[in-house]
């Protein structure tokens, strides 16, 4: 009960407070059942019968807080079988009934398949044996009474203390997907962070390297560099606060006419093609497909030309980003940094993502995403196998 006691709510606390209470009612019942037995008792057996009850009570209630803690094992078990002798040995001594109950609800909390259904089909058929046995001319239908007094008391407690249990490891569950959550979103951040302003900061040195070549032999074109360094640096922490601001990323238009904006200033020839996306998911996954492509071609690459094609197709809608100037040892699929989260993104959708080497010195990235995404909670990324299969 310990752990419950910190994170339990206060209707838990209340049901913990009911069920303590029970069997307070019922180790009272089962003494007074003890002392008020007839004169042929001695002491010693009520003595006896007294502190039975007491250890029955209390292995159950020592069950209940091991429960609450999520312990299981032998000690489980040893309890659960002091409660069952005792409880029997009890009722066989003394004819007091009410520790049965105990013994019952405990067997059906740690019972589990056939070998628990056995163990409560065992100790119910004990309880009978036991019970006719010292019945002393009591009616049948008292006993019966009894019996299913009996059961209910028993399967009350056990009810409402694996409903403890069960809500507790359900408050645990929704901790940790609460921890997965922050956890997923950090894991966002930074990849947004990686792509909105890797291709900035690279952008950035490149400028800065063109304009100190020309410091000294052309000053006016120094200076135009200079401005678009400075522009660049503005366009980074406009998209920086857009992405610290709130939860909207920037879309494909806006990533190609910046890719577009960014070739023309290098000297690069940039084709692009695109048609437009409704689905958000996909708008934005794609733009980051198209982000990380232009980050690793400006790191990676000497590019003359640059061509992004976005198409749709029957069943995918398809963006193709293809340089040449690649260099040779980083021509092989999934050697840039960054291809890796893409290609899980694009996957969460239920598409692929492919990038490698095309005739030489070019550069190819190709992401298939549906025209209608897959929830990215439950799909899975397809094996590499399949994936080489849809792009052959």
């Amino acid at each position: 009960m310990s752990r419950w006691s910190r994170t339990a709510s206060p209707e838990d606390a209340k049901t913990v407070v009911g069920i303590w209470l029970l069997v307070v009612l019922l180790v009272i019942f089962s003494l007074g059942q003890v002392v008020g037995q007839a004169e042929s008792t001695t002491w010693p057996v009520k003595v006896i019968g007294d502190l039975l009850s007491l250890v029955v009570a209390g292995c159950f209630l020592r069950l209940q807080v091991l429960l609450g803690k999520g312990r299981s094992g032998p000690r489980i078990q040893l309890l659960v079988g002091v409660q069952v002798v005792a409880s029997l040995v009890l009722l066989y001594l003394t004819s007091a009934w009410t520790m049965l109950a105990l013994a019952l609800a405990s067997v059906l909390l740690v019972a589990t398949g056939r070998r628990g259904a056995s163990a409560v089909v065992l100790l119910g058929a004990a309880d009978l044996a036991v019970l006719f046995t010292q019945s002393d001319g009591t009616p049948a239908d008292t006993l019966l009474v009894l019996v299913f007094t009996l059961v209910v008391i028993g399967f009350a407690l056990y009810a409402m203390t694996r409903l403890l249990v069960v809500l507790d490891e359900l408050r645990r569950t929704r901790e940790q997907m609460a921890r997965g959550r922050v956890d997923e979103e950090r894991l966002r951040i930074s990849r947004d962070l990686h792509d909105l302003l890797g291709r900035t900061l690279v952008a950035v040195s490149l400028r800065n390297e063109t304009a100190l070549r020309l410091l000294d032999s052309d000053v006016e074109r120094c200076r135009v560099q200079l401005v678009a360094l400075q522009s660049s640096i503005i366009d980074g922490q406009a998209k920086l606060r857009a992405l610290t601001g709130g939860p909207t990323l920037i879309g494909l238009s806006d990533e190609l006419a910046s890719a577009r904006e960014l070739f023309e200033r290098l000297g690069v020839r940039a084709l692009v093609d695109a048609v437009e996306i409704d689905h958000q998911a996909v708008d934005q996954t794609l733009a980051a497909v198209v982000r990380e492509s232009v980050t690793n071609i400006l790191k990676h690459a000497r590019p003359t030309w640059c061509r992004i094609g976005v198409r749709h197709e029957s069943l995918a809608i398809v963006v193709t980003v293809v340089n040449d100037g690649a260099a040779s040892s980083v021509a092989d699929d999934g050697a840039h940094t960054g291809i890796d989260d893409i290609r899980a993104r694009v996957a969460a959708l239920g598409g692929v993502l492919t990038a490698g080497a095309v005739n030489g010195d070019q550069f190819r990235v190709i992401a298939r995403v549906p025209h209608e995404p897959a929830d990215p909670a439950v799909v899975e990324a397809e094996p590499a196998d399949e994936r080489d299969a849809v792009n052959s």
